[in-house]
């Protein structure tokens, strides 16, 4: 793994204490400014101020327990990347629906638990089934994210009563904390843009107070939360409903769908060679956020989902250390016991918080827009795709139409994310019939041209919208072996190499099949000073290349043919 260019403090970087803190408070503003996200479950809910407070604060203690668990990443359990979570408002459908389903506040935030775990059975096969959970899923998980944050933030900047005097003031508001979070981001580029969410939250809390804007009851509420307080858990209680298991449970699939689109973002910002995901190191940072969904039952708190948001803050700042995650998830637990800060974020107006939703929303949309486009998508994948974005846009009347005639689906079309999610994997599991494609070809021993080995294996990638890189390490393995197989190991009397390419989306197989005798492949290329004295030896330089190029390579005799077989993962 490469540092790239970009970056100051790669993952493995241990950088200054000063460093870690001020980039841990830059996060920290980030993610508590979407506590607001629980203020919006107090409406849905009925929560009173009390119940907020407590809520956010074991909220906050979940997402601060978590980071450092990726951080150390210990006994299958974390990622040991820094990948922050955060409230959503894609997991309010689900509470919300849970209450419409006359589910108690005990009932409603014990079942979090089941998305953790959803999580943490999801973490176990996702490699087996990495054909359908694809990084064009995940994308779309993120870009959905990213909608619904714009959509929720546009609904508290516009949703305005018709006769509202201070109208005029709170769109003033808007214009002017948007354009300071644009200005600072888009043209300062001194140290300043690290805090421009902080800076652009201040401002609008400054304007807030001179047009008069804070809520009375909010600045009440501030004056008497407590400086120090320790969570009592559980908050509202613990009780199971076993009808409430399926839409949890989707939620948390979806949200590990999420997790790895955030997950792949973020293992590419830290590496400058990335190539494709690493799924056994995005299963265990699944799995860890499992376990805090597990805890966060336990305390009551709300569900959340891995932040593409902060972890585009962290590249762009230059700092995406592994370090980070202790700084800012210790930030994140000691903040959870004072009152007195989340009741300062309560305090935040609507318009100022519309504006940062806005604004936020561009980061994680526009990343699931580029893990979508990071791969050719051949004619199944835009079909399922495609479906998943119609089916989100179509969510309302599709919902409404669903409810009226097949009321037992409300399972399941809970929510517009979790709609989109279930139709692309169903569609991708559906195609996967007939994805395995195969062709034959065969080439003379001792006449096969460099060219035509090439032309051959590029033409079928290309029909396959096989990776480009994949493809030419295939071309280049293909010709090795015809290369050395033709020379001393095909028997005269059959000089003929079959060659059959195998493409299933997931690995790229080429078999070379012939009659002779078994190639020996060395495991170490010869010196320079062995190859002048030999020149024979280049045959050794080519088996060595071979392995090199592909070291998941068996040889096996079937019948009276030899074979040898190369696997190459896409």
């Amino acid at each position: 793994m490469r540092k790239p260019q970009n970056l100051v403090y790669g993952v493995d970087d241990l950088p200054p204490a000063r460093v870690g803190l001020l980039s841990a408070l830059q996060q920290v503003a980030f993610l508590s400014a979407l506590l607001s996200v629980p203020s919006i479950a107090l409406a849905n809910l009925g929560l009173d101020d009390d119940q907020f407070l407590r809520l956010a604060a074991a909220t906050l203690f979940c997402s601060g327990f978590v980071l450092v668990l990726q951080g150390f990443g210990i006994g299958g359990v974390g990622a040991r990347l820094f990948y922050p979570l955060q409230c959503t408002t894609a997991a309010i459908p689900a509470l919300v629906y849970a209450s419409s389903a006359g589910l108690s506040l005990a009932e409603n935030f014990t079942m979090v638990g089941m998305v953790g775990v959803s999580q943490v059975l999801f973490s176990f096969v996702i490699f087996r089934l990495r054909a359908i959970f694809t990084v064009e899923v995940a994308g779309l998980a993120v870009f959905l994210i990213g909608v619904g944050l714009g959509q929720q933030g546009l609904f508290l900047v516009l949703d305005l009563p018709p006769d509202r005097p201070d109208a005029i003031a709170h769109l003033t508001i808007v214009g002017v904390t948007l354009a300071t979070l644009v200005i600072l981001h888009v043209y300062v580029q001194s140290r300043l843009r690290l805090f421009t969410n902080l800076i652009g939250l201040c401002v609008g809390m400054v304007l807030s107070v001179a047009l008069g804007q804070l809520d009375p009851h909010d600045l009440r509420l501030f004056a008497d939360a407590r400086v120090v307080d320790f969570p009592r858990p559980p908050l509202f209680g613990w009780a199971f409903n076993l009808g409430a298991v399926i839409p949890f449970m989707v939620t948390g699939f979806v949200f590990a769908l999420t997790s790895m689109g955030v997950q792949t973002i973020a293992q590419r910002n830290n590496d400058r060679d990335w190539k494709s995901p690493d799924l056994v190191s995005i299963g265990r940072g699944i799995r860890a956020e499992g376990v805090m969904h597990m805890m966060a039952g336990f305390l009551n708190a709300m569900p959340m989902v891995a932040s593409g948001g902060a972890v585009a803050l962290a590249a762009a700042s230059g700092c995406t250390a592994r370090a980070l995650a202790f700084w800012t998830g210790g930030l994140l637990m000691t903040f959870s016991l004072l009152p007195k800060v989340i009741g300062f974020w309560l305090l935040m107006p609507v318009s100022v918080t519309g504006a940062l939703f806005i604004f936020l929303s561009t980061f994680t949309t526009v990343n699931g827009i580029q893990l979508v486009a990071s791969r050719v998508l051949d004619a199944r994948k835009v079909l399922a795709i495609g479906m998943g974005f119609v089916a989100a846009i179509a969510y309302e009347p599709l919902h409404r139409l669903l409810d009226g005639q097949v009321p037992g689906l409300r399972l399941f079309t809970f929510s517009a994310f979790a709609v989109s999610i279930l139709v692309t994997v169903v569609l991708l599991a559906i195609f996967r019939i007939g994805v395995t494609r195969k062709v034959v070809r065969r080439f003379p021993a001792s006449g096969a041209r460099h060219d035509d080995v090439a032309n051959f294996i590029e033409a079928e990638g290309a029909r396959w919208s096989a990776r480009v890189d994949v493809v030419q390490r295939a071309a280049q393995v293909t010709w090795h072996a015809l290369e050395l197989i033709g020379r001393d190991y095909v028997d005269p009397e059959r000089p003929v190499i079959e060659v059959t390419t195998r493409y299933n989306d997931i690995l790229f197989d080429i078999v070379l099949r012939y009659e002779g005798t078994a190639p020996a492949l060395a495991s170490r290329p010869p010196t320079a000073e062995e190859l002048l004295e030999n020149p024979a030896l280049a045959e050794q330089l080519t088996g060595f290349l071979i392995t090199r190029l592909a070291p998941d390579l068996k040889i096996q005799r079937i019948g009276s043919s030899w074979e040898l077989h190369f696997r190459l993962p896409v």
